[in-house]
Order: C-alpha cells, then structure tokens, then sequence
C-alpha cells in the first residue's frame, strides 16, 4: 500500500451534524435563537415582520409567560416585543 492510498483509507468524511428546527414557542427563556422560517400566511407574516422578526434575524428570548401567556423577545439586539403563543408556533428557529 502506498502512502497515498493509506491516507486515503485513514480521512474519515466530514458529516455536517444535522441540524434541528424548533417553533419559537418551544425555545426556553435566555436562549438566543436564528429565524430560519416563518410558516404561516401573508397577514401574520406581515404582522412578525413589522415587530423585526424576520428570516435570518436573531432574537434572544427574555422571558416565557407561565400558563400560555406570551413569549417576550428581544429583536436584533434593541427592540423587546410580546408575541403570542399561537403567532410563535410560526416561528421556526435554530438555538445559537
């Protein structure tokens, strides 16, 4: 065997880890989080967009309301805004 052919059978193929999508609802309190999608219809996209959150847009989760209540995020660093629970489901994100 060559010594080529030994580093050959020796490199191993860097697998990319996957990558895990969770809804903003789900994410604990003092998670910093990137936006990755926003499923939901034009009007509610609309409405997030206008609060800052948008695709690629990362928000730090201040505080989970108990019993349902709403989820209060930090926008890019400067804005807080509230976010109900049902407009979060919408929100997919990646844990930072």
């Amino acid at each position: 065997m060559t010594p080529k052919q030994a580093l050959a059978v020796t490199e191993t193929p860097e697998i990319p880890l996957p990558t895990t999508h969770s809804a903003l609802d789900q994410v604990p309190a003092q998670s910093r989080v990137e936006v990755v999608q926003v499923e939901s219809d034009h009007g509610a996209r609309r409405q997030l967009a206008q609060l800052g959150i948008r695709k690629g847009g990362v928000l730090h989760v201040v505080r989970c309301a108990p019993m349902g209540g709403p989820i209060l995020v930090e926008v890019q660093g400067s804005n807080t805004v509230a976010i109900g629970r049902g407009l979060a489901r919408h929100v997919k994100v990646r844990i930072l």
